[in-house]
């Protein structure tokens, strides 16, 4: 009950921030325009499309990573409201892991508006041809999602004095899901269809190993924040995923090559120091034309769970030997 009373502070924390609203509507508003501008290549629009939402999702998660997780627990060292935490019969264990769930919880809100999103955009597709009709289906429902979230929750925040983004997300994200199930049994000429077409499976679970990224960022982050800023934190976390990007390319060449068993030993203790994106970034799969399959979930899972798992360990040793009551911070 504790850890998951520290969680529930946490996602509130996090998400009544100024800056978790603003990056994912940011993030969400980029996607939507998207069909916009890319509709001028000289390959397959609605490729071009796909690669640049999914980026839109990768960069946004790693932002929001890096301001959540960092500011889950060093903005409370600074404040120094962490020592009526920490004077509490509260492990020091169970209050690194109600963060972890905390931030695992809106880094995985924050992907669901997005994979809603992305879903409706890919689904209008970009328009090529002047000849080309809208999808007005996606068009009524979206717009009608997003609008009656965000006009009821201020009409909430005015009446009734309620919280504008929390109730903004609770309304928004079943009427985004709505908005997605029934626009996928119209055509764009307001025809009966199948549920799923217009939604590929390889594009849903793409955006499932988003957010496993998305928590490993986070894990990344919040070991960060026990002793330096968000600034750094965010500068950690960009060198993290770039190296884990490249890991495969830099290192997995001489780990093949290697003869002798020491080297071996230790070319794979390096390769297992960094995280493997390329684990969780489908993109050059899609655009060589490969499908994924539903069972690579659960090793990507377990890739991610063991990687949480030790940034949850270390993050623990980093706190106990921290004097939360400091003023100083690097």
């Amino acid at each position: 009950m504790k850890i998951y009373a520290i969680a529930k502070v946490t996602f509130l924390q996090i998400i009544r921030q100024p800056i978790f609203g603003v990056l994912v509507i940011l993030s969400m508003g980029l996607m939507a325009t998207s069909p916009s501008f890319t509709g001028f290549t000289l390959d397959d629009d609605n490729k071009m499309l796909r690669d640049l939402c999914l980026s839109t999702m990768l960069v946004a998660s790693l932002f929001l990573a890096a301001f959540s997780a960092s500011g889950a627990i060093s903005a409370e060292i600074d404040d120094q409201t962490i020592l009526t935490i920490v004077s509490k019969p509260i492990n020091r264990l169970a209050f690194i892991a109600g963060k972890f769930l905390g931030v695992m919880g809106t880094l995985l809100l924050a992907n669901l508006f997005m994979t809603l999103t992305f879903l409706l955009v890919f689904r209008h597709g970009v328009l090529s041809a002047a000849y080309m009709d809208r999808d007005m289906p996606v068009i009524v429902f979206g717009l009608t999602a997003a609008g009656g979230a965000l006009l009821l929750a201020g009409l909430g925040n005015y009446l009734f004095d309620w919280q504008f983004a929390p109730t903004a997300m609770a309304l928004g994200l079943p009427m985004m899901g709505f908005a997605v199930i029934i626009s996928g049994f119209f055509d764009k000429t307001w025809k009966f269809q199948h549920l799923g077409t217009g939604y590929p499976l390889d594009l849903i679970l793409a955006c499932v190993l988003l957010v496993l990224a998305a928590w490993v960022l986070a894990g990344v982050c919040l070991v960060c924040s026990i002793r330096i800023n968000v600034v750094w934190s965010l500068v950690v976390a960009v060198m993290v995923l770039y190296l884990g990007l490249r890991w495969d390319e830099w290192v997995q060449p001489h780990l093949q090559q290697s003869s002798q068993w020491y080297t071996r030993l230790g070319w794979s203790a390096l390769y297992a120091l960094v995280p493997n994106f390329q684990v969780f970034w489908m993109l050059d799969a899609l655009d060589q034309g490969k499908s994924i399959p539903l069972r690579y979930l659960l090793p990507a899972l377990g890739y991610c769970l063991c990687y949480l798992g030790a940034a949850w360990f270390a993050a623990y040793a980093l706190f106990l030997g921290r004097q939360v009551g400091a003023a100083n911070k690097i």
